[in-house]
């Protein structure tokens, strides 16, 4: 309880803390390049029983010949159910740099992060502080180089590494004038906290051929490599054994990709062409620091994984005054290899075991997809258009114990009509088909064969005036599974989903500065048997679900203050033959409030807050408040 006091305390008092952008920190993210806006952002969310804080600080200055930036990172969760469980996550860094001449600069750079959970999953608690200094020396206007060295502290589950952290960012780009341009990048970080080591090698070669006004080439290769330990628990055989307390436990992971993209203007009249090639390997793979030879397992295997993957893509555009057709294709073939690695004194038997597992994690993949859209422009009231897409995957594997072989047929298109009956009021109808057909190969999963076909049609309008807006929408949808072999297997049954909705959102200019707004939704849905010969429906469910938000809106100078009333209705029914019976219902309703706030783009407010009754079928079961704030503060 104290815990949220605290939580509320810095949200609502002390607004200059601000919300998280990204709070998953690796520890050799060393060089931090924020933005150049400053800015101070909170934000509280509570709903139902979870509590969600989010704040972030940053801001930037420059005197003369000397830069300073520090920015801050946190987020902290709370759940309370059962067992209570609190995640705190925090990021900050601080960098200051000095140019001592005009090709050369130097500074330091500090960067802390904490993870606090209190579950008991595999990594809940962990402390990662480094400090570097970093020359920063310019060749030539094109040319850099920015090598760093410092100290990293790294505590995780209650172990604490203290080592050295080191490497170097580095940057070249050539520009010949005749539209050809080259740029490579390189960084390199090295952190020995041993016996822990982590790293990252980074490499980028890039090279941009503008070869006349209509026609440019893009190519890109890139070559990544990273290592990452973490500790866990060792189990008590590899405590006697090797007299530790934790394992470690390495994941390091290849990846080399080639891209090159090729554009062609104007390649026929009216015509742009666009096309992409893409091959990556990867390779991941897992080593354990400490293995037993005295034990019979197959888990004490590590494994790897290999990766190729090929992406082939075309595109063609044309456009001529009113008309607009695209077409593009795609290819992609990913082949992916598992396998166990062997180590001196292991158990052949179970070393056979485990890479008989992995192998049947073995897969190819091909997947092939054609887009189609065409936009025309029938008048200047009338607007169609009609778009097609389909999807063809297969997916082998080729060891005979796994039967996830299968391939998957994906077919949809859509066309939609609208026209302005007048400068107030446009009307829009459209509808929607897909068909999507699933087949395993081997008879051992074939029974889930089935093809699932949707139908959807929408109708609608919008109202624009200078006092009213208003949207509105009716749509009707049918959906019917028919599974293959339903006959032979009595757990697998076709079935039907049916949907009527309608949508609306109104707002109203009652005077000068107080507007009416009103949202709200209807969906009646109903699912049943299906017999797709005889296209015979027996209805088992029936849900009938709703939503009302009608508020007013009061506008003074800056500020917008919202009140009104929400309510939510969930009622579900079953069938006695033909009648329906009510099972259960669910009521959601109570008031609702809203601040909005701005001044001149400096400073941002929101308020979001409702309180819930909540009734299950006619009894009171529990009341609920719920909040929503923000502040941002542009500095």
């Amino acid at each position: 309880m104290k815990k949220i006091f605290f939580i509320i305390l810095i949200a609502l008092g002390i607004p200059k803390i601000f919300a998280q952008h990204e709070l998953t920190r690796d520890s050799l993210s060393i060089l931090v390049n924020p933005d150049s806006i400053n800015f101070v952002q909170t934000k509280l969310n509570k709903l139902l029983s979870t509590y969600r804080l989010e704040a972030n600080f940053l801001f930037n200055k420059t005197f003369s010949d000397f830069s300073f930036s520090v920015k801050e990172d946190y987020g902290s969760t709370l759940i309370k159910s059962s067992d209570k469980s609190i995640k705190d996550e925090h990021f900050f860094s601080m960098r200051t740099a000095y140019n001592f001449s005009e090709n050369f600069s130097g500074g330091f750079a500090v960067n802390h992060s904490i993870l606090s959970d209190s579950r008991k999953i595999g990594l809940n608690s962990a402390v990662q502080s480094n400090i570097v200094f970093i020359p920063r020396y310019t060749f030539a206007p094109e040319i850099f180089l920015a090598p760093f060295a410092g100290y990293s502290s790294n505590r995780q589950i209650g172990v604490h590494d203290d080592g050295i952290l080191y490497g170097g960012e580095g940057g070249f780009r050539s520009n010949s004038g005749d539209g050809f341009e080259f740029v490579s990048s390189v960084k390199i970080s090295e952190e020995d906290i041993l016996p822990r080591k982590n790293n990252i090698h980074d490499f980028n070669l890039s090279a941009v051929n503008r070869f006349s006004e209509f026609v440019g080439n893009i190519l890109h290769v890139s070559y990544i490599e990273s290592r990452k330990d973490f500790y866990y628990e060792a189990d008590s055989l590899i405590r006697r054994e090797y007299s530790v307390i934790n394992n470690i436990q390495s994941r390091k992971e290849n990846n080399f990709q080639f891209d090159d993209s090729l554009r062609y203007l104007q390649f026929l009249p009216n015509t742009n062409l666009t096309l992409h090639s893409s091959v990556l390997w990867r390779k991941i793979f897992r080593d354990t620091k400490y293995k037993s030879t005295n034990v019979s397992s197959k888990t004490v295997f590590d494994t790897e994984i290999h990766e190729l993957k090929l992406d082939l893509e075309g595109e063609a555009e044309y456009y001529k005054d009113d008309f607009h057709f695209l077409v593009k294709t795609a290819f992609t073939e990913r082949d992916e290899k598992h396998s166990a690695k062997n180590f001196d004194g292991a158990d052949p038997i179970d070393f056979e075991v485990r890479s008989t597992s992995e192998s049947q994690k073995n897969n190819f993949t091909q997947l092939t997809s054609l887009t189609i859209s065409t936009d025309y422009k029938i008048s200047s009231k009338d607007n169609i258009s009609l778009s097609l897409f389909h999807n063809k995957l297969t997916y082998d594997t080729p060891s005979k114990e796994n039967y996830d072989d299968r391939d998957e047929l994906l077919s949809i298109i859509k066309l939609r009509y609208s026209r302005m009956l007048n400068p107030y009021f446009e009307f829009f109808t459209s509808s929607e088909g897909t068909i999507n057909k699933l087949v395993y190969i081997s008879s051992q999963r074939s029974s889930n064969n089935n093809v699932n076909r949707v139908l959807k049609l929408q109708s609608g309008g919008k109202f624009t005036s200078s006092r009213l807006r208003s949207y509105n929408a009716f749509d009707v949808s049918a959906n019917y599974t028919v599974y293959d072999y339903e006959d032979l297997n009595p757990n697998y049954k076709s079935y039907s989903f049916r949907q009527f909705g309608m949508f609306d959102s109104t707002s109203l200019r009652v005077v000068r500065n107080i507007d009416a707004k009103f949202t709200g939704y209807l969906r009646l849905s109903e699912q049943g048997e299906l017999k797709w010969k005889e296209f015979s429906m027996k209805p088992t469910r029936f849900l009938e679900e709703s939503f009302l938000l009608p508020q007013i809106a009061y506008f003074f100078m800056n500020a917008q203050f919202v009140i009104g009333f929400r309510q939510f209705s969930l009622k579900t029914y079953s069938y006695n033959q033909t009648s329906k019976v009510l099972e259960s219902s669910y009521l959601s309703r109570g008031p609702i409030t809203e601040i909005y706030y701005s001044v001149v783009g400096k400073v941002q407010l929101q308020l979001k807050a409702w309180y819930e009754f909540v009734t299950v079928n006619n009894q009171k079961v529990n009341e609920i408040p719920n909040l929503d704030f923000a502040v941002l503060l542009n500095i």
